[in-house]
């Protein structure tokens, strides 16, 4: 079961499948490159509004640091007025009012003895008993150091709500008493002073103090006045950090990328920029949403095309495989399968069964001339064997048959004859060999004798200007036995008996080769009485046994001449087809 599930698992995909994993692994990193470079975006952009916020929250403490500078410089020139070194309070008072009501509008400016008890309030009609300032921290610092200073937030008990103090010292003669003008700046000149950045609306900006207690912010000040600000920032302030960046929680709960700076002594008061990280992953996901819907539509584009694709692909596949199966009857579709890769696989396949119709055919022709040639050679072999039995007896029966030696000469010449027929068939495939080539291996062993050194006791005509037949194979054995017995009987009794006797031997056919002819001539042998009365094996194998071999047509002319033997041996060369039968 597990093999089964194995196998199922490892199916080869389709080409449609692989069509498309092509498509997806294609838009699939161009996806991943979108998302890394809106991610990469989204980080610059990180970087970018981190570098604005901190930038801003400079300006911001630029333009603070201007607005506390100024104050102090007008409460400065206040207090060198000679109305309050003279002790004219009421002069002095008119003089504070009409500095806040020209350069402060909103705030008020009141005397402080070295006790802290208030001398004067512009926020409290004359004559009216005032309090002791609870809020020494500022006031102990001017006094102790000579400087201006600004305080942090504390509640005022005469205003009755939160305020801030701008206190520097007043000029004394020596000897008096010390005394520090105060000014105490309406909260929401900051919140102007922010407003006038004109930043994005969802920015958060706040001033604080020293302590990390929100003096002025923007949006909701009035929720957030008062309060220390958040703890990541606070824990940044507190270690004494002039400025830097962090990531940060919103009172809200809002992630934010937030930006400070310090004022420099003596104001030591900070500014913070907090930018919603929202405002930037926003753009960051809309443009990833919109990048996914694009290559989702691209992607399904694709999947589209690849499925048209891989019919226009499969179609000509299907028709290959039915042509491969039938290419006979199937070929002339191999111009219609509409793809050109197609068309030449198509010609490939057509070409491969041609070759293989070829080869086979090839193989049955062998196949068909293999049972052929085993069937000619059991036939043959049984010739052979009938032939060798014949060659035997027809020997004994002879003159050599009362002398063995003479009989094993005769008898092994004429079975040698028999083998150099053979040795040619063997050489041409039993397909049959030219007239010339026969009549040279039945006089082999005296022709070979010209090759030794010898001169040639036969000539040999062949003309040049008729093609020698193709003799087939059971003419051929008959025909080097006959002229092995003509060899011999010219060794023996004629013109090759002498020194000075050869033996002419001319090969004609006719130009259509139908008819053909071996004439044999014995020059210079001794003299020739007649036809002998009695008839030897060899003259018996001529006349009989020979044209019998050589088949319907055939001739054999015997002519005991003076001069010598004349022969002629004139047949019809027949098919190879013919030499199947029995003979």
């Amino acid at each position: 079961m597990g093999s089964l599930t194995g196998q199922a698992v490892l199916r080869p995909f389709t080409l449609r499948r692989r069509l498309a994993l092509l498509v997806l692994a294609v838009v699939l990193p161009l996806v991943t490159l979108n998302l890394a470079l809106v991610y990469v975006g989204y980080r610059n952009d990180r970087e970018v509004a981190s570098q604005q916020a901190l930038n801003v929250a400079r300006a911001l403490a630029l333009a603070l640091e201007g607005e506390l500078h100024g104050r102090t410089l007008a409460l400065e020139v206040l207090a060198n007025s000679p109305a309050l070194a003279a002790g004219d309070l009421d002069t002095f008072r008119t003089q504070a009012e009409a500095l806040v009501a020209r350069q402060a509008p909103g705030a008020n400016i009141l005397l402080l003895a070295e006790s802290g008890q208030q001398l004067m309030n512009t926020a409290a009609a004359p004559g009216i008993p005032l309090p002791v300032r609870a809020y020494r921290i500022n006031f102990e610092r001017v006094l102790a150091t000579g400087q201006s200073s600004i305080s942090d937030l504390f509640f005022g008990l005469v205003v009755r709500r939160p305020v801030v103090a701008i206190d520097v010292p007043v000029p004394r003669r020596e000897g008096e008493r010390p005394l520090v003008l105060g000014l105490n700046p309406p909260l929401d000149a900051f919140d102007a002073l922010i407003r006038r950045q004109k930043t994005s609306a969802d920015w958060i900006i706040a001033v604080f103090d020293r302590a990390g207690v929100r003096v002025a912010r923007a949006p909701d000040p009035d929720r957030f006045i008062g309060k220390p600000v958040i703890p990541e920032l606070l824990q940044r302030w507190m270690s004494g950090a002039n400025e830097g960046v962090l990531n940060a929680v919103s009172p809200d709960g809002a992630h934010v990328l937030s930006a400070f700076a310090r004022l420099p002594e003596p104001y030591g008061w900070g500014i913070s920029v907090a930018v919603p990280e929202a405002a930037l992953t926003r753009s960051a996901l809309v443009t990833a949403v919109t990048l996914l819907v694009l290559e989702l539509a691209v992607l399904t584009l694709g999947l589209l095309l690849a499925r048209e694709i891989a019919r226009g692909v499969l179609r000509p596949i299907t028709d290959l495989l039915t042509l491969a199966a039938s290419p006979d009857e199937l070929a002339p579709r191999a111009q219609d399968l509409g793809l050109p890769e197609a068309k030449q696989l198509a010609r490939a396949l057509l070409a491969e069964a041609r070759q293989r119709r070829a080869a086979t055919a090839s193989l049955v022709d062998s196949e068909r001339r293999l049972r052929l040639v085993v069937g000619e050679l059991n036939h043959r072999a049984k010739n052979a064997l009938a032939t060798v039995q014949s060659l035997a007896m027809q020997t004994a029966r002879g003159s050599a048959g009362g002398d063995p030696d003479r009989f094993v000469r005769a008898f092994t010449g004429r079975l040698q004859s028999l083998a150099r027929a053979h040795d040619l068939l063997t050489a041409v495939a039993w397909e049959g060999a030219a007239l010339d080539t026969v009549v040279r291996t039945g006089l082999a062993p005296w022709l070979d004798e010209a090759e030794d050194g010898l001169r040639s006791r036969f000539v040999l005509d062949v003309p040049a200007c008729n093609p020698m037949p193709q003799v087939p194979p059971g003419q051929v054995q008959a025909l080097v036995m006959a002229l092995h017995e003509l060899a011999v009987n010219a060794v023996k009794h004629g013109s090759l008996s002498v020194p000075d006797g050869h033996v002419d031997v001319t090969c004609r056919a006719d130009p259509a080769g139908l008819t053909a002819a071996v004439e044999w001539r014995e020059v210079a042998g001794p003299h020739v009485p007649g036809t002998p009365a009695q008839r030897g094996f060899g003259t018996k194998l001529l006349e009989r046994a020979l044209v019998r071999d050589l088949g319907p047509g055939s001739r054999v002319t015997l002519r005991f001449e003076p001069d010598g033997l004349q022969a002629k041996i004139s047949f019809a060369p027949r098919p190879a087809a013919q030499m199947e039968a029995p003979m």
